[in-house]
């Protein structure tokens, strides 16, 4: 591993941002970082996971050229492959920052204001431990679809219900900022899953309130060629193994808790399980002892979408639903 440091005046905010193989996009990302207007230091720890394309020159070229502000962190075999989660084991450990904030090399901020905003408010309410804002979603393809993602229409204090239920759909990581304190014993469930839209949240909880802010402040890419997302949307392997690392990480964060959100936690292993069963043979004793903890109405939901024979048809029964809720508590 490659690593620069900085020297001057302890930076209030760490900006994590993770790349690879991300040379199209990176630009976007550390311009839109550089852009921020704040009256406070804050530093770009920038990580590259041995990128094979020119990812790691691009941000040396960058480093180069605002010494005092990013930190280039370049890995010569790649750390995602090991099965934990980047911020919390090589990103984080070296923020100075009092917040962290987070970002993927495809995504970008669009809001020169958005780092002071958030952490105005984070300093004025020290019992919140998370913000992030609305986002438009752009889909990387030839449709260049747009949609805005929004948690409320109005700022509002996120519940345990929907941490907890709407997991990774709860935020766009692009937007939020949380104190570097939640990360001083991370615990290990948090690795459990190396999606952070979920694990993130769930640590946050741990420490205080979650607030949302009613803004868009970045621009989340999805379907970007070549992305972890794009390469496992078919890969039903990965999935299961996916699924069952969020299962691992809601039973955790449950013992981490004493138990305080067991009806939630439960209700949601058993929801994403049911996708997981579709992906199984049933004469796997794993299925059976999955299947045997769904509720009468999971089961025909199972059985159901298996007698369709269509994974992707239950996704988007899924989609349905989540999409109902949203509008119910917008």
């Amino acid at each position: 591993m490659q690593m620069a440091t900085l020297d001057g005046c302890t930076p209030l905010v760490s900006v994590s941002l993770v790349a690879y193989n991300a040379e199209a996009f990176i630009k976007d990302a550390i311009e839109g970082c550089l852009m921020q207007q704040v009256d406070f230091p804050f530093e770009i720890l920038v990580h590259d996971d041995a990128s094979q394309d020119r990812t790691p020159q691009i941000i040396l070229d960058y480093a180069s050229k605002y010494p005092d502000k990013i930190v280039p962190i370049l890995q010569t075999e790649n750390q995602f492959s090991t099965g934990f989660e980047i911020n919390g084991k090589n990103v984080i450990p070296h923020a100075r920052g009092k917040y962290i904030a987070f970002l993927e090399a495809d995504d970008y901020w669009i809001d020169p204001l958005k780092l002071q905003k958030q952490v105005d408010f984070m300093e004025k309410h020290p019992d919140v431990s998370m913000c992030f804002t609305a986002t438009k979603e752009v889909e990387t393809s030839d449709t260049n679809k747009v949609q805005i993602t929004r948690y409320r229409n109005h700022d509002s204090l996120c519940t345990p219900e929907d941490v907890i239920i709407m997991g990774g759909l709860l935020v766009n990581m692009a937007s939020a900022v949380v104190r570097k304190s939640i990360y001083d014993k991370v615990p290990d469930w948090y690795h459990c899953t190396q999606i952070w839209d979920n694990s993130v949240p769930l640590l946050a909880m741990m420490h205080g309130k979650i607030q949302y802010f009613n803004e868009i402040t970045a621009v989340y890419r999805s379907n970007v060629p070549g992305s972890e997302t794009q390469n496992n949307v078919k890969n039903y392997a990965k999935r299961k193994t996916v699924t069952r690392g969020i299962i691992g990480l809601l039973e955790g964060f449950n013992e981490a808790t004493n138990h305080r959100y067991d009806k939630l936690i439960n209700h949601k292993a058993k929801l994403i399980s049911v996708g997981m069963l579709l992906l199984m043979d049933q004469t796997d004793e794993e299925f059976k002892k999955y299947y045997a903890k769904l509720g009468p109405g999971l089961k025909l939901e199972y059985q159901v979408f298996h007698f369709l024979g269509s994974f992707r048809l239950w996704e988007r029964y899924r989609q349905v639903m989540r999409l109902f809720r949203r509008i119910k508590y917008i």
